[in-house]
């Protein structure tokens, strides 16, 4: 496939946008006789925000076919996408303050999409205010969120907004049919249901779950078993950790299991970018700067894989290594307080179970909800166990950031170095009202 699917059937009228709720409520809104100069669609990530504003700019300034080309390929000069997430600062906000004063090129509106414009600081949120309190006649914004609960309410005021909630899963089949039509596929309902279900309420990971089903050239369930076998935070822990072997190992079997190469390096990307806008850590930069190398690199290489091994095989080694010459984030030695190991047992650290949730809770209060439907079932002073009853729940805790914060907590409630934390997947519980409020809660935040 020379273009992803994802791409190749973004929608590009207001027709084809895949949620129906928010088609409908976009379609209302601009047979209205006056057009709002600022527009928030906010919602949860590969719902069609970006997409539909992009549709958006097109409708404002005619549908001139020449123009409507430009904005698609993302070259149209008066059509101006900026990410938030990277361009946050007051500056950036600014210096678009500026600009937005000068005429459209070519365009009868210029049209600005803000993403992910929760990441903008409090500084940068209140210059954008003041551009949307008094913008000049020839601009439109369209501002995408994610949480728009963290955006001003100030902000929020001056935009019509528009939803876009987390489509059901037939809106997904629906959109995985056209795929499969228009790529003259046979796939049956059953299958399209379990890629749909799998996507967890997101076109964009529906359709690129499709494209790997299409290269691996093998049944639906077994792909997503390969899936979830090759995630790609186990892949990233490993680079963290510098574990060459290990990580070469990975790649290995990935590849003679079937998944690409391609598909496998865009989701690392996907997720080191969700750890970026999480965290705003910049150490996670280099990584991904070297894993877009590796993907670049692979378009043209005899042996597919070959980018990633030697991406990897420069990036896990101490000297020159991209994870730990970060000089923003230089490591330091730990605090050392001697080991523990052999010390404790299970029944202290069930006895400073309480002590251990409330250690973790000024660190990451999401966390610590985690923690409270998790049980330790194994402690010797250096490493603890706990069995964890949801899947999600494991794959959270499991992430550098998550670890870490528990593994100091209780080395910091024993006096000890830090723990090594273990993890086990129980057999669900029986629930009960609060392993229900929990699991509700952790899904909420994590989303």
């Amino acid at each position: 496939m020379s273009q992803t699917l994802y791409l190749k059937y973004r929608p590009q009228k207001i027709s084809e946008l895949d949620l129906v709720s928010a088609r409908e409520m976009l379609e209302k809104m601009l047979q209205g006789k006056t057009l709002p100069h600022a527009w928030l669609f906010s919602g949860p990530r590969g719902t069609g925000k970006t997409s539909a504003a992009r549709i958006l700019a097109k409708m404002v300034n005619g549908n001139d076919k020449e123009l409507n080309t430009e904005i698609e390929v993302g070259s149209c000069p008066d059509v101006i996408e900026i990410d938030a997430a990277s361009n946050r600062g007051i500056d950036e906000i600014r210096e678009l303050r500026d600009k937005i004063k000068l005429a459209p090129m070519r365009a009868k509106f210029k049209v600005y999409i803000v993403d992910e414009v929760h990441m903008l600081t409090p500084e940068a949120a209140n210059a954008l205010l003041k551009t949307l309190e008094e913008p000049p006649a020839h601009a439109v914004f369209v501002l995408c969120t994610t949480d728009p609960e963290k955006l001003p309410e100030t902000v929020i005021s001056r935009c019509t907004r528009i939803q876009f909630k987390r489509p059901v899963i037939g809106e997904i089949m629906a959109k995985l049919k056209i795929v499969t039509k228009g790529e003259k596929l046979e796939i049956r309902n059953e299958e399209l249901e379990m890629v749909a279900k799998a996507a967890g309420g997101s076109f964009r990971d529906a359709i690129k779950i499709l494209e790997q089903v299409i290269l691996a050239e093998k049944p639906v369930a077994e792909v997503l078993g390969l899936l979830e076998f090759a995630d790609p935070a186990e892949f990233i822990k490993l680079l963290r950790d510098e574990d060459t072997k290990k990580a070469l190992e990975f790649i290995n079997k990935m590849i003679e299991e079937g998944v690409g190469p391609r598909s496998f390096i865009e989701r690392c990307v996907e997720e080191l970018r969700e750890q970026l806008l999480e965290t705003m850590d910049k150490s996670v930069l280099p990584m991904i700067e070297g894993l877009e190398k590796a993907y670049e690199r692979s378009k043209t290489s005899a042996v597919p894989q070959l980018p990633l091994e030697i991406f990897v095989i420069e990036n896990t080694q101490r000297t020159g290594s991209l994870l730990v010459r970060s000089a923003d984030h230089p490591k330091k030695d730990p605090v050392k307080h001697g080991s523990g190991k052999g010390k404790y047992k299970l029944e202290d650290v069930q006895v400073k179970w309480p002590e251990i949730l409330k250690a973790v809770k000024p660190m990451n209060h999401s966390v610590e909800a985690l923690l409270r439907s998790t049980r330790p079932v194994g402690f010797d002073g250096d490493t603890l166990m706990l069995e964890v009853f949801y899947k999600f729940h494991k794959d959270k805790l499991e992430t550098d950031k998550c670890r870490q914060i528990v593994e100091a907590a209780v080395g910091g409630v024993f006096g000890t170095d830090p723990a090594r934390l273990l993890l086990q997947l129980g057999e669900k519980r029986q629930p009960v009202k609060e392993d229900e409020d929990i699991v509700r809660i952790a899904e909420e935040i994590f989303k």
